[in-house]
């Protein structure tokens, strides 16, 4: 409200009371020549602050979690690596639409920073919101300085990884989350049965792993006991660019359970989940690299060891590599006699061939 004070002009004397009259008022009497900036009121102003204060308060966990969420949509298995579904949108084109009007992180805060609101879509907000502020009420991550990755290995009680993680992130679960506090309740009643395990994926199942999702349609998850070998188990994946994770990304998460009679494997270092109920993620290690690194890595690889992807798929498919060896000796042999039944003897083996590779 503005003050204005009493007229001197005729008819309008000195002593007269100020009046009290509101902006919009005071500007419609204004003449249109004269014109007062006026800021224009941004959709989901509110929505923008709870983004921002998410990232002021660990910027790096935000990013994770958006970079995990994004792999997961972006997957042509989105349908079982995207659970939950972000409730606010009905198809999944609608995610791919706004996914790509979405600045990066780095670059939002810098806006939000200096007040600039106007840059983002209502449909790029809400998303951020759904993941950043909504998703994180349920499941949030929270990022680990250098300095104590040796202080966590000690206090779970496992041999430091022969190859240092670029990140850790431990893995909180908000008031909210039933799952999480059926957990916790399973979890005090049997403290003697806890166990910890290891699980190395791709970068696109674990939205579905935190939200303990994973294990729908009789799935099951095989732990291990050796973190070494779970990173071996975990296939690169591209990243977000210019992420502070890392353009190739691998991971491995390290699982709280309840034993109760699991299945394990001969020599007990594995052990098979298929409720999802008697588990929780509590820590993510990221193996982050920029793609030279990873190029540079990789040639190194296929120098020390050229045949190793060949024997590595002979060990994976021995089936269809027998069907291919019986299939070149039937080709060979008809090249050499020629004969009619040979050629026959071909023809089926072809099938057998073609059989054993589908």
């Amino acid at each position: 409200m503005t003050l204005l004070s009493g007229a001197t002009s005729v008819g309008y004397p000195s002593q007269m009371p100020a009046k009290r009259i509101s902006w919009r008022r005071l500007v419609s009497l204004l003449p249109h020549s004269i014109g007062l900036p006026i800021k224009a009121v941004t959709p989901h102003l509110r929505d923008l602050h709870l983004v921002q204060r998410r990232l002021q308060d660990d910027f790096l966990g935000c990013e994770a979690l958006w970079t995990i969420f994004m792999a997961a949509a972006w997957s042509y298995r989105y349908r079982t690596r995207l659970r939950p579904f972000p409730s606010h949108w009905h198809t999944i084109d609608m995610v791919f639409n706004t996914l790509g009007d979405a600045p990066r992180l780095e670059v939002l805060q810098q806006q939000l920073l200096h007040c600039d609101y106007q840059d983002c879509s209502p449909n790029v907000v809400r998303l951020l919101t759904d993941i950043l502020v909504e998703q994180a009420d349920r499941v949030s991550l929270s990022s680990l300085r250098p300095c104590e990755f040796e202080q966590l290995y000690a206090h779970l009680g496992m041999p430091s990884p022969k190859r240092a993680p670029t990140q850790i992130f431990e893995v909180r679960t908000g008031k909210g989350n039933e799952m999480g506090e059926a957990y916790a309740l399973l979890r005090q009643r049997n403290k003697e049965s806890v166990r910890l395990g290891f699980y190395g994926c791709k970068l696109e199942k674990l939205y579905a792993l935190l939200n303990q999702n994973c294990l729908a349609n009789g799935k099951c998850l095989e732990l291990t006991c050796d973190i070494n070998e779970a990173l071996a188990r975990s296939k690169p994946q591209a990243g977000l660019g210019g992420s502070r994770c890392g353009s190739i990304l691998r991971c491995v998460a390290v699982v709280e359970f309840v034993f109760q009679d699991n299945e394990t494997s001969r020599d007990k270092k594995q052990v098979i989940i298929k409720d999802a109920n008697t588990m929780q993620v509590s820590y993510l290690l990221l193996y982050g690299q920029s793609c030279n690194e990873y190029a540079i890595e990789r040639q190194i690889k296929l120098m020390a060891e050229p045949a190793r992807e060949l024997l590595n798929w002979v060990e994976k498919y021995q089936d269809e590599a027998i069907s291919l060896g019986v299939g070149l000796l039937i080709v060979s042999s008809m090249a050499h006699f020629g004969s009619t039944f040979f050629r026959l003897f071909a023809r089926n083996g072809f099938h057998v061939l073609k059989r054993g590779l589908l």
